[in-house]
């Protein structure tokens, strides 16, 4: 089998907490992810691990045996980073950001580079992945704060909003519906939709609010899981997708894509926010990098 640790926590929490609603927040997933990422476990496996059949969650003897699998690989792989996280400070201390994919390309670079020049000896390091994957490393202590975007404050961990960062409908101008005075939500369901894979953070969130405002959801859907491709995608015409505005600001003032404002319908903003762990001592290096951020991402926005 090839899984990632990812995975594999996610099926603890789940066998943990004996309810896939319970899991969902201890590890900061929609119960569509997680129900998503058990399936893809038991597929890899050749097995069901979990009787479905019954009221009460009861997993099988296949489960049972690959829950003791999935605890001592987590373990173990554990263990492996604290070796290693302990064995990099020796050599060489510095501020480690874990970020998700989009502010790490769209957002941070300014801001760090800003920071950069005015404390040149301060050594930063930037981790770029999931929003989920970023908490667990701030959870292990591998990273020591993190820059995110999200609609809802994470559990278990102490958090700062920055900044409002709105949501938008983005189309090509040389669609149809871009030539439209006034768009309704009705015409929404009348185009592809691009969303991102299932057990996507950013694609999961937008799901969410899409359920939460009672947004019209889209006759058909195009599955892209890189922001990036999903705006060439637009670009190219295949439909409408939702992103934060900062990921499109230079495509609209190029005017190779164009926001649609609906009629009656306005996303609700999401968030930026530094999220921290419950730290003990406070390091002045990682205070003086928290304090730069927090100034710099304000300045910025204004």
């Amino acid at each position: 089998m090839d899984v990632s640790t990812d995975f594999l926590r996610t099926f603890i929490a789940v066998c943990e907490c004996k309810s896939f609603s319970l899991a969902s927040a201890r590890v900061h997933k929609s119960q569509a992810a997680i129900s998503t990422q058990v399936a893809k476990l038991e597929v890899e496996a050749g097995s069901k691990f979990i009787e479905r059949s019954h009221r009460q969650f009861r997993l099988t003897p296949q489960g049972e045996l690959f829950l003791n699998y999935a605890r001592e690989m987590v373990a173990k792989t554990n263990a492996a980073q604290q070796s290693l996280q302990q064995l990099q400070h020796r050599f060489e201390e510095q501020v480690r950001i874990g970020t998700t994919r989009s502010v790490g390309i769209y957002i941070l670079p300014d801001v760090i580079g800003s920071i950069a020049k005015t404390c040149p000896e301060l050594k930063i390091s930037v981790l770029t992945q999931g929003r989920t994957l970023t908490y667990e490393r701030l959870d292990q202590g591998a990273v020591d704060l993190a820059l995110v975007l999200a609609d809802t404050v994470p559990r278990g961990f102490l958090a700062k909003p920055l900044r409002p960062e709105p949501l938008c409908y983005v189309i090509s101008p040389k669609h149809p519906l871009a030539s439209k005075k006034t768009i309704s939500t009705e015409d929404l369901t009348t185009v592809a939709f691009i969303t991102g894979v299932k057990g996507n953070d950013f694609s999961d969130m937008i799901d969410e609010i899409f359920e939460k405002e009672g947004v019209p959801k889209p006759a058909g859907c195009v599955a892209i899981n890189n922001l990036r491709a999903r705006k060439e995608a637009v670009r190219a015409g295949v439909g409408v997708t939702v992103l934060p505005i900062f990921t499109v600001r230079e495509e609209i003032q190029r005017r190779t894509l164009k926001i649609l404002a609906i009629k009656g319908l306005r996303l609700p903003d999401v968030r930026l926010m530094i999220v921290e762990g419950h730290r003990r001592a406070e390091n002045p290096k990682i205070a003086l990098i928290k304090k730069a951020l927090e100034e710099g991402l304000t300045r910025h926005h204004h």
